[in-house]
């Protein structure tokens, strides 16, 4: 998967800059990178999408949602945003957030850059 991580030290999120097309061994892949950085740990992160085309089937979504609430750390990112370009990534990116169910971690799939870094860039536990 082609994706950089990149660090915002003023407000402490990473944005993961994705692109091309991204399989379920690229989910796979860009969730083992970010959790292996050192400076990512426990960070929000911003999966921005808006360059890349989600090739995964719904059971895929789910086996994904499997991979990180098995793998992640022992202090998961306190915000997860993706951000998609089209419509059927967009309902995919929904079908993960569903699935993806953690006490430690919001998820939320956003359509605008924007309003993506701000909400991750929040504190606290509101999810709207």
């Amino acid at each position: 998967m082609p994706f950089s991580l990149r660090l915002e030290p003023e407000t402490g999120i990473v944005i993961a800059t994705c692109s091309g097309d991204l399989g379920l061994n690229d989910a796979k892949a860009g969730a083992v990178a970010f959790w292996e950085n050192p400076e990512c740990s426990g960070r929000p992160i911003v999966w921005d999408f808006r360059s890349a085309h989600l090739k995964v089937a719904a059971a895929e979504v789910r086996e994904i949602a499997r991979f990180i609430l098995e793998r992640q750390p022992p202090t998961p990112p306190s915000k997860v945003a993706f951000v998609t370009a089209s419509d059927p990534d967009f309902g995919l990116g929904r079908m993960y957030e569903m699935v993806r169910e953690h006490p430690s971690t919001q998820v939320r799939i956003f359509r605008d850059y924007d309003e993506a870094v701000s909400w991750a860039r929040t504190r606290g536990t509101s999810t709207t």
